[in-house]
């Protein structure tokens, strides 16, 4: 599992600690790569105290604020087991079910989380995002990539689990929030089969977010644009086919609409 983090000295800690009650669920075989993104607060010695008594974790400390593209082409060479995810730092997704169908893995190149039923006006508001106004922003994006790329999974801001290998074989160009949506279709393009599972979103109740300034999604709709120009219409990409998607109800036995008893949790004590 990767994971980055700029002044997220209120999570950190909680953070780390979760990581590893929710993968020791999972695999006795796990590592978590944590990257400090620039912080000027204390996140990073938290980390590193923690890392003392945890050898599964390793701290990585970024030459100031790069981004969580920098930190995925920074973590992909640095992981060592057969599979790679990220979770962000306050901890928004809850991964549970998704860990506890790697079984699918036997069928499927790659678990695509799905925030089921976000993209309606109740969704936008309640399950999408932190507020409103950022679950708009996030619903806008994922339309915007849709309608310009026709990649037809039900969501691209989400936690994904690759095979280690296929992550490391995609030459990630976007320096933004787009980053995401790029893995994805690069992935398809190659000809992967993904499997939706329903991962739902967690507010964060502690620190602040920093993904939906002006300056950031100003960033990232130009490089959505510019991706689209180069790969689209003038044809500079490698991989041309075409993937598979499978839905979540398609398959599995739980209701589309899941969600953890640990999420559950969380949202009655927030």
């Amino acid at each position: 599992m990767l994971g980055w983090g700029l002044n997220e000295e209120a999570n950190v800690g909680r953070y780390i600690e979760r990581a590893e009650a929710t993968l020791r669920k999972a695999t006795d075989d796990f590592e978590v790569i944590l990257f400090d993104d620039g912080s000027t607060d204390r996140t990073y010695e938290i980390a590193v105290e923690y890392a003392r008594s945890r050898p599964w974790l390793r701290v990585v400390k970024n030459p100031g604020n790069r981004g969580p593209a920098y930190c995925m082409r920074q973590g992909f060479p640095l992981a060592t087991k057969d599979y790679v995810f990220w979770q962000t730092c306050d901890w928004a997704y809850d991964i549970e079910i998704m860990l506890s169908r790697v079984d699918l893995l036997q069928q499927f190149d790659v678990l695509q989380g799905v925030r089921f039923g976000s993209l309606s006006l109740k969704g936008m508001a309640e399950s999408r995002s932190d507020s409103f106004r950022k679950g708009v922003i996030s619903a806008v994006n994922y339309w915007l990539v849709r309608g310009l790329f026709g990649l037809p999974l039900s969501d691209y801001q989400n936690v994904t689990l690759y095979p280690t290998e296929l992550a490391r074989s995609i030459y990630l160009q976007s320096s933004s929030s787009f980053a995401n949506p790029e893995m994805l279709l690069k992935s398809w393009w190659k000809g992967t089969s993904f499997q939706e599972v329903p991962v739902a979103f967690i507010k964060r109740t502690q620190g602040v977010g920093k993904g939906t300034s002006f300056k950031r999604i100003a960033h990232s709709i130009r490089n959505i644009f510019y991706w689209w120009f180069c790969w689209n219409i003038l044809r500079r990409r490698e991989d041309f086919g075409r993937g598979t998607v499978t839905r979540w109800s398609e398959a599995a036995p739980l209701a589309a609409h899941a969600t953890s008893k640990f999420a559950l949790e969380h949202r009655r004590a927030a």
